[in-house]
């Protein structure tokens, strides 16, 4: 019979966190945009604001 040491076994390693999206800088991360509402053919304002999806991220909030 032979006395052998055997080594520890290793713990698997955590995985690392995803990095953070960045926020778009447009609409800071809400994903959201809001426009004056303009009406007639000289496009005057009428003092309503409308909000949509941001076109930069479309919606997403991120970058």
């Amino acid at each position: 019979m032979t006395t052998e040491k055997k080594a520890p076994a290793r713990r698997p390693r955590s995985p690392k966190p995803a990095p953070a999206a960045e926020a778009c800088g447009t609409c800071d991360g809400s994903g959201e945009t809001t426009t004056t509402v303009r009406v007639g053919r000289k496009r005057r304002e009428i003092g309503a604001i409308q909000s949509g999806l941001c076109p930069s991220c479309l919606g997403t909030g991120t970058a």
